[in-house]
């Protein structure tokens, strides 16, 4: 009863808003030419959008007065205002080109995307504020080709997997799939895994999703793609944010941006605390980041963020098997940036990170059994230079080298081993030439060496690869594109892969192999963009990934990880965009995927069919967002049966499946003057479903949000 009237009360609140529409097109002064991947945001708001393949945008907003400021690479930045007593639509912005601005190429971790190497999906600011999602994982699966599972929702235990390139298993990491913080990494030495908490939604303004193996720029870990994390250092936003629903669920954001001459500072609070849906499900977690930015009119840039997180989270276990740990972890990153121009057509940047992760293990005070405490210890630094070279008309040149050093005090580690090492360099070349008459090539060439040192006088592993890229584009009459691709790239093993040695609550014994030889992958891809009008846009994608050597724990005992003889998968992804009568809406997407072993072997948490739609309807004073996302079956190893086999020493475990499941939500949102409301309600359908064996996921739930402007710039 509470629940609906709290529902009644907020639509009532929210019909009394009116929301504008603006839209057009962005085109380059210079050729006339539509520029996709334009950055719109509305000055002194949180609000802005993105142009999409054949620059087009759309916004909807309260009825007054708005400034709005376009900003590409390569662009000159403009601002405009809108009177939005009434939808504006179909207005042409011109944009002057000028020397591409390093600053922006190494934030935003858009230059391979402006040479048009990987399918790429960008999800931007108002894209994430209107998904109502709680965290970045949740935002992910809303995309092509993307999987994200997890053994509960508090944001431990999380595996992202792009086109199949991981899968879940005891033992098995997240650590295909690169995962960037403003183009700088931030896994975890140890596992090769982010802390998924740590990462401060609230402070992205662009999620950049490279879905094609192997990146040029950023080599090893990137076999399976990389999401790039782009925050606001230049907000002048200063917004309250409230959120809670489910299992007593509550969180208070604050974010505050000044500017001050050149200087752009600011920072972004958030707190929050969850009972979790399930026993030892809780959670509590803090961030704040801080950030400040020095720009003059010489195009030189200087940028300091740091980023501190701490949370204390339940680790429920199996349904069959509770499980009474739980964990403390302090993550922190610390970026520098600098960026500056030497003449025309030719600039520079240099870089450095720090990461940080202190992780602490105990026992509920009601654990009948204890575990124990165990610590971890993980510290990772990172320098990055390059340079880019615009000064020649169809030529774009971009090179750079990197270097990462980590290191991991594990417990859980072979004691034998005293806090192993590695050493990480890097070297690449990418360009792009264009051609003429509508095609262009681009290609890319990078050098990996790496070094995994277990201490003493134990025998260093030392990995090298050369990873080519190609690509050739053809721009047809509307804009219609077809590309292909061919791209290889490797990942050493991490340190858990090499030295692990734990036994689980569960009793699983998991040990590393020194012995384990690194992965390698080729990568072909053919994609075709097609917009058929002004309203209507799709895309396809044809892709097939050879893996070798992929590392996998098997069941034994001890479980121990090992080389894979070989994995393809073959799919290919649809997606589009259609827009009705200027206030309907509707995208979805489907992807196919197809794995296989060539040993024969199961290939596990891979669905062959996975799409989503999503309906937004903005009626008067009310905006309405039905969608849903549906996966058919997938496979599993269920390691908890006693009904198992013992055959040339390996256990082999029966297999059984995970059904097809059909998840829906509902979305209301709305504003008044300063204030942003939203109600989500996920699961409407109430489903009981599994992403992981063994680990149940929440049955319909319910949040709001409510959101005040305290000041606007």
């Amino acid at each position: 009863m509470i629940f609906r009237r709290f529902i009644l009360l907020t639509l009532i609140i929210i019909s009394s808003i009116y929301a504008a529409k603006i839209s057009g097109t962005i085109i380059d002064k210079g050729t006339n030419k539509v520029i996709p991947n334009v950055n719109i945001s509305v000055l002194g708001t949180s609000l802005g959008a993105v142009s999409d393949p054949y620059g087009k945008f759309h916004l909807n907003l309260d009825n007054k007065l708005y400034a709005l400021e376009f900003s590409m690479i390569g662009f000159k930045p403009i601002i405009k205002e809108f009177d939005l007593k009434i939808d504006i639509s179909d207005i042409l912005i011109d944009m002057e080109s000028t020397i591409l601005e390093f600053d922006e190429i190494n934030v935003q971790g858009v230059f391979s995307t402006r040479l048009g190497y990987e399918s790429v999906d960008i999800i931007s600011k108002n894209e994430i504020i209107e998904s109502q999602k709680n965290s970045i994982s949740d935002i992910l699966r809303t995309l092509p080709g993307v999987d994200v599972q997890f053994a509960h929702s508090n944001g431990r235990n999380v595996n992202v997997s792009i086109r199949g390139s991981s899968d879940y298993k005891p033992g098995g990491y997240n650590n295909r799939v690169l995962v960037l913080l403003d183009g700088f990494p931030i896994q975890i030495p140890n596992s090769g895994a982010p802390d998924w908490n740590s990462l401060p939604l609230e402070s992205v303004r662009r999620i950049e999703i490279d879905n094609s193996p192997a990146s040029a720029q950023y080599g090893h870990n990137s076999m399976g793609g990389v999401i790039n994390l782009i925050t606001d250092h230049k907000s002048l936003n200063n917004i309250l944010r409230f959120s809670g629903g489910a299992f007593n669920t509550g969180q208070i954001g604050l974010t505050h941006g000044n500017q001050k001459g050149n200087w752009n500072y600011g920072f972004n609070i958030m707190a929050r605390s969850s009972e979790g849906h399930r026993f030892n499900a809780d959670d509590k977690i803090t961030r704040v980041r801080t950030f400040a930015r020095y720009g003059n009119q010489k195009g030189r840039s200087y940028r300091l963020s740091h980023i501190y997180s701490y949370s204390d989270v339940g680790h429920p276990g199996f349904s069959s098997i509770p499980s009474y740990r739980k964990s403390k972890r302090i993550s922190q990153y610390v970026q520098g940036h600098g960026f500056y121009p030497i003449k025309n057509g030719v600039s520079m940047s240099h870089s450095v990170y720090i990461n940080k992760f202190d992780t602490h293990y105990y026992d509920r005070d009601d654990a009948t059994e204890k575990e124990g405490n165990r610590e971890y210890d993980d510290l990772s630094i990172g320098l990055r230079s390059e340079m880019l070279i615009t000064k020649w008309a169809r030529w774009i040149f971009m090179t750079g080298t990197d270097v990462d050093w980590s290191r991991s005090k594990v417990s859980v580690f072979n004691p034998i081993y005293d806090s192993p090492i590695q050493l990480s360099l890097g070297g690449f070349i990418q360009t792009k030439y264009s051609i003429g008459n509508g095609w262009s090539l681009g290609s890319g060439l990078r050098y990996d060496y790496r070094r995994s040192d277990p201490g003493g006088n134990y025998q260093k592993r030392i990995y090298k690869h050369w990873s080519p890229k190609i690509n050739l584009m053809y721009t047809m009459k509307e804009k219609r594109a077809f590309t292909i691709a061919y791209s290889e790239g490797f990942r050493a093993p991490s340190l858990s892969e090499l030295y692990l040695n734990h036994t689980s609550s569960y009793g699983l014994t998991l040990q590393g192999n020194p012995s384990v030889l690194p992965e390698k992958v080729q990568a072909f891809e053919v994609m075709y963009e097609h917009p058929h009008s002004k309203s209507w846009y799709w895309s396809v994608s044809v892709f097939r990934n050879r893996y070798e050597n992929m590392i996998d724990f098997v069941y034994n005992v001890p479980v121990r990880a090992v080389n894979r003889k070989g994995v393809t998968g073959f799919g290919g992804e649809y997606q589009f965009k259609w827009s009705l009568f200027g206030a309907l809406d509707i995208n979805g997407n489907y992807s196919y995927l197809n794995m296989s072993d060539r040993s024969g072997d199961p290939i596990l948490y891979r669905s062959e069919h996975r799409g989503q739609i999503h309906i937004s309807y903005s009626f008067k004073k009310l905006k309405f967002r039905l969608g849903s996302k549906a996966w058919s079956k997938q496979l599993y190893e269920d390691f908890l049966s006693h009904d198992y086999e013992s055959v040339d020493g390996k256990i082999v475990f029966p297999i059984r499946e995970l059904p097809a499941t059909i998840i829906p939500e509902i979305i209301f949102s709305g504003a008044v003057g300063s204030f942003q409301g939203s109600i989500r309600i996920s699961n409407l359908s109430d489903t009981k479903y599994e992403l992981i064996q063994d680990f149940p996921m929440p049955g319909r739930t319910w949040y709001f949000t409510l959101t005040k402007k305290i000041k606007e710039q």
